[in-house]
């Protein structure tokens, strides 16, 4: 028993509330990297970004159903996650603004012709699984096909902000 009488409704929290809890959780800052159907190039900033497997290698990163290159990653067969490095702040932003995100960005090319961000401390390429429903969000899933990265302090989000922890 729950303690609730039948019939009762369970609390609700606040956005605001919620908002304020989740901020209490650091997370490192990806940008989720692909390409649409004509091969133009389109990433997003994360911070949903989380390993959900070894055995088989799995990802999982989420993305708001209304952001306007949801289409673009839920008809995507690959991406990758640049995972970001502490000098990396403005790459950040950039792939939050609505500006040409790629403009002047000397991508490399990883697997299935999925654009790498240069200086990123970790790349993960995957092959797109599958897309679940989570609430105003989609979940994607990811098998990992490779995964490279290098020894630098990462960037971090953490109440807001960005916080460089070396």
């Amino acid at each position: 028993m729950n303690g609730r009488s039948e019939g009762q409704a369970s609390p609700c929290v606040s956005a605001d509330s919620f908002r304020g809890a989740m901020a209490c959780l650091a997370s490192g800052v990806t940008v989720i990297s692909t390409r649409d159907a004509q091969g133009a190039p389109h990433g997003v900033t994360v911070s949903s970004f989380v390993s959900l497997s070894l055995d088989p290698p799995l990802v999982q990163w989420s993305l708001r159903r209304t952001a306007p290159s949801y289409a673009v990653f839920s008809k995507a067969r690959h991406f990758a996650a640049n995972i970001l490095a502490a000098d990396q702040e403005e790459v950040s932003r950039r792939f939050c603004a609505p500006v040409d995100r790629f403009a002047a960005l000397r991508a490399a090319t990883g697997m299935a012709d999925i654009p790498l961000l240069p200086g990123a401390l970790a790349w993960i390429e995957c092959e797109r699984v599958d897309e679940f429903p989570g609430g105003d969000h989609a979940i994607f899933l990811g098998r990992v096909m490779r995964a490279r990265h290098h020894d630098r302090p990462p960037l971090v989000h953490w109440r807001g902000g960005y916080h460089n922890i070396a």
